[in-house]
């Protein structure tokens, strides 16, 4: 069994003029949600092994909140196309993930999130800013994630 923790970065401050959408950055409640998600995480005992996480700022000032509050080092691959990626891309960066990850945890952006959820578990999910979805899927390899795939098994909404 595989747990898939499916999170949409926290709480974002409006664009600046002049600012790529890229560069926005988290609010001061946006880091405490993030913090709160990594306790939440670490109660649940969901380390994940790996983090697939966008290069958007405000998707790695998340990444860093939540883990600081997990306390133990995990790896973290920035992956640009999860910024600009459909679902069914994400989808696909999932399934080449390595077999030995039991615990992965992807934190990207909405619509591609929600429809990602949605498709992997065949029920209508959609996250708010700060959200994770926890699917578990039965498969040993993340190669054989497809739609309908997952179940649902339990939601922090930060």
């Amino acid at each position: 069994m595989k747990n898939l923790l499916l999170m949409r970065h926290a709480s974002t401050a409006d664009k600046l003029p002049g600012q790529a959408d890229h560069d926005r950055e988290l609010t001061l409640f946006g880091e405490r949600q993030a913090g709160e998600a990594g306790l939440w995480l670490k109660s649940h005992q969901l380390v994940p092994e790996l983090v697939l996480c966008s290069t958007a700022v405000r998707t790695q000032m998340t990444a860093h909140s939540l883990l600081s509050n997990i306390g133990q080092p995990m790896q973290v691959q920035l992956e640009r196309s999860i910024y600009e990626d459909s679902e069914e891309d994400l989808k696909h960066l999932i399934q080449h993930t390595e077999e030995e990850v039991d615990t992965l945890l992807v934190i990207a952006h909405n619509p591609s999130i929600s429809a990602l959820a949605s498709q992997l578990t065949h029920d209508r999910l959609s996250f708010n800013q700060g959200n994770i979805m926890w699917l578990q899927f039965p498969g040993f390899s993340w190669s054989g994630l497809r739609s309908g795939t997952c179940r649902f098994h339990l939601a922090f909404e930060g």
